[in-house]
């Protein structure tokens, strides 16, 4: 790239990333499509090293020379980074494939919506990236690739009542919107006519929809699985813990950024570096932990490739949690809680001590108080309110399927199945 030849004589090390996000979303409310739009942005990412002092920069579109300037002279006032790595590593692999045809997204709203049957009316977007990115380093290390992902929310109401449902692939053929659309309309169907409550602060248990479950293990791997929180001190975890029984033995959770079938695949990062599997849990069990060179060399260790969105801090591009041995029918599910309560999707996720893990997280939509294996309530304002520690620990029966699923409060894309809870803090 012709910035790196602007600077190359100026510092010891450099690295460059360009990415361009071609972005195609329908937004539909009331049984229609409001929103039929497509945009482009473009960010250019520049790394810089002198001895052992380091910056990073980043910019909407290129990054001027006044820009870069500014960052050299930056450079040169900084003290030396601790987590200092000389940049290297095998070369990025290239590769790319077609953007997907985005003229298909109108019908897979349309199928949404007719599968939603019995329901009043729904709104969701369904969103299709084409991601194009360039990487290169003053070593000579180059690579480039072209990526699809789309996922799509359909939320239907009834009355007061409503119900949000999320799929996500890496292709416009993976996305079984009928599905998303029959979901709701069993969900909201099981609510209709039943007396609405509140719910008493307590200890209970729970059956999780894939989309609650995805979301709070997204919380985990990014907190407490992520070398950079481990040696800052934040995260629960320590390099002693690994080896250790963490979890409950129904827990398996990996880490799948480097598999090209998942919503979140990358051939490589940001360090040039291709991810590969991390076991944060098997059986629980603690097996791993993410890492870009940076945190993977204080660790002793090698790079997870999991410096996904820049160069400071690893992240997580997409978590498996394996699915289990209960039934794929939610009212199976509900005969083998007994007693409890059903979350079917939550938002408003809060932290009063990260390195604990206790938080909160708004129930969103229908819940439902389950009786003696059926639904007996709707519940109003209900609050998971707990440790992740008791989370992943709590977990009785996880169902036999798990499903891609993404939308926009989530932290991390996943494939999750439904799960029960025992013995889980709620409130109102």
């Amino acid at each position: 790239m012709m910035l790196l030849k602007l600077i190359r004589e100026r510092v010891d090390e450099a690295a460059v990333v360009k990415t361009v996000v071609e972005n195609y979303m329908a937004r539909f409310a009331n049984n229609e499509i409001t929103v039929f739009k497509n945009w482009t942005i473009e960010n250019t990412y520049l790394y810089l090293a002198k001895g052992r002092k380091t910056t990073f920069l980043s910019a909407t579109g290129s990054l001027s020379v006044d820009q870069v300037e500014k960052a050299i002279s930056r450079l040169m006032s900084l003290p030396e980074d601790p987590l200092y790595v000389p940049v290297g590593g095998p070369k990025p692999s290239d590769y790319s494939e077609p953007p997907e045809d985005f003229e298909k997204i109108p019908d897979l709203v349309k199928k949404a919506i007719d599968a939603a049957e019995g329901v009043e009316r729904n709104a969701g977007v369904i969103h299709l990236t084409y991601t194009k990115a360039w990487y290169e380093d003053t070593t000579g290390r180059e690579g480039s690739y072209s990526v699809n992902r789309v996922y799509m929310t359909v939320r239907s109401f009834l009355g007061e009542l409503s119900a949000t449902g999320a799929i996500a692939g890496r292709r416009l053929s993976e996305i079984r919107a009928e599905a998303v659309g029959r979901e709701n309309s069993q969900i909201l169907s099981l609510a209709r006519g039943l007396p609405h409550i509140r719910v008493e602060s307590g200890v209970v248990d729970l059956v999780l929809s894939p989309l609650v479950l995805g979301h709070l293990i997204g919380q985990v791997v990014q907190m407490w699985a992520n070398g950079l929180e481990i040696l800052s001190g934040s995260s629960r975890y320590s390099k002693e813990d690994l080896g250790k029984e963490a979890a409950s033995p129904l827990l398996t959770v990996v880490e799948k950024t480097y598999d090209p079938s998942v919503y979140g695949y990358v051939p490589f990062d940001f360090e040039g570096i291709t991810p590969r599997l991390v076991e944060v849990y098997k059986r629980g069990i603690l097996g791993g932990f993410i890492h870009n060179r940076r945190t993977a060399n204080a660790f002793g260790t090698e790079s997870t490739g999991h410096a996904l969105y820049g160069w400071a801090r690893p992240a997580a591009g997409h978590i498996d949690i394996a699915p289990g041995d209960g039934p794929r029918e939610l009212d199976a599910l509900f005969l083998d809680l007994k007693n409890g309560f059903y979350i079917h999707n939550n938002w408003y996720t809060r932290y009063q001590n990260v390195k604990t893990g206790q938080f909160s997280t708004v129930g969103r939509d229908i819940a439902l108080q389950i009786k003696n294996g059926k639904p007996a309530a709707v519940v109003k304002y209900i609050r998971i309110a707990d440790t992740l520690e008791n989370v992943v620990k709590n977990v009785a029966e996880l169902s036999k399927e798990a499903r891609q699923i993404y939308w926009w409060d989530m932290p991390v894309p996943s494939t999750a199945p439904y799960a029960v809870l025992r013995n889980i803090g709620v409130t109102t």
